[in-house]
């Protein structure tokens, strides 16, 4: 009876370890980090450029990293394998910078000279991460195409928190996660720091605002949810989704 109960045991940790492992490589862990300040910008292009240090960061735990600006905002998305944490992250990139000076300006970011930041809201999301663990997402599919933007929301504390709350596991309308389905949304999140909010958002490859964006704005209760969010954003509360987001490069 122990021997077959040994066994068993044994088989429960088998297919675990190996959905652990299946689910470690669909997914990957984002990091994302932000200036407000121009002055404070930091240039990390010759590593995202530069073939040779972008292998390495590959070769070491690093799935993909890209930088988006508008004025004098800057954002940096760095997403890692799915065991990585924020601590990793610094420890990779710090020995990286020993090697070549290439990683020094990344170095700074990851060590605190950019803010990190916060997610509100991920399309269908389970599980709530903080920033320092990384948000546990899917890898990104290989046509896609990727927009980031940003809005300011009204400077106020009490609606602050309320546009987090509405944002929050399972508080999105399902006509509204159908929506963004429907017009070719693959995976949209929503990240905050004080009263400016970035959205990433990845699309069907072919994504056009001016067809899909027009589109979006018609579905059902969509008109609804843009007024009711209307609240929290200095935004004309009339605006369609694609119209109060402003795009970075």
């Amino acid at each position: 009876m122990k021997r077959y109960l040994f066994a068993l045991i044994m088989l429960i940790f088998f297919i675990g370890s190996c959905s652990d492992q299946k689910n470690s490589k669909d997914k990957m862990r984002r990091f994302v980090f932000v200036s407000l300040d121009a002055k404070k910008y930091i240039d990390i292009s010759e590593v995202i450029k530069d073939k040779k240090a972008y292998d390495l960061l590959l070769e070491n735990g690093f799935v993909n990293v890209e930088t988006y600006s508008s004025d004098s905002i800057n954002i940096i998305i760095v997403d890692a394998e799915a065991d990585f944490d924020l601590d990793t992250c610094k420890k990779v990139i710090n020995n990286l910078s020993k090697e070549s000076a290439e990683f020094l300006p990344f170095a700074k970011v990851i060590n605190g000279e950019y803010a990190l930041i916060d997610r509100i809201y991920k399309m269908e999301q389970k599980r709530v991460y903080t920033a320092a663990q990384g948000q546990l997402i899917r890898r990104t599919p290989k046509e896609y195409a990727r927009f980031v933007l940003t809005l300011e929301i009204i400077n106020d504390p009490e609606l602050a928190n309320e546009y987090v709350a509405v944002h929050a596991p399972g508080k999105a309308w399902p006509e509204i996660t159908q929506n963004m389905k429907t017009v070719g949304i693959k995976d949209m999140e929503i990240y905050l720091t004080g009263y400016r909010a970035f959205l990433i958002m990845d699309t069907k490859h072919d994504f056009d605002w001016d067809t899909d964006g027009e589109k979006w704005g018609t579905l059902p209760r969509e008109k609804e949810w843009q007024a009711y969010v209307a609240k929290f954003q200095k935004t004309n509360p009339e605006s369609k989704a694609a119209e109060k987001w402003k795009s970075m490069k």
